[in-house]
């Protein structure tokens, strides 16, 4: 395992741990991976950029 891994899984772990089943969402156990993930060292950035959507721009 490395030391990626074992962060995501560190994260995943804690966040069962903590938080009650009926309130554990995706997007709740995603923000503990990014917080476990940029506490550990690990530079995160978008890999994708979506463009703004022209409707919707003025």
């Amino acid at each position: 395992m490395t030391g990626l891994h074992a962060v995501i899984n560190a994260a995943i772990d804690d966040y069962r741990c903590e938080v009650q089943p009926e309130q554990q969402t995706p997007a709740g156990l995603t923000d503990r991976i990014t917080e476990y993930l940029a506490s550990s060292g690990y530079n995160l950035h978008p890999t994708v950029t979506v463009p703004a959507d022209p409707r919707t721009t003025p």
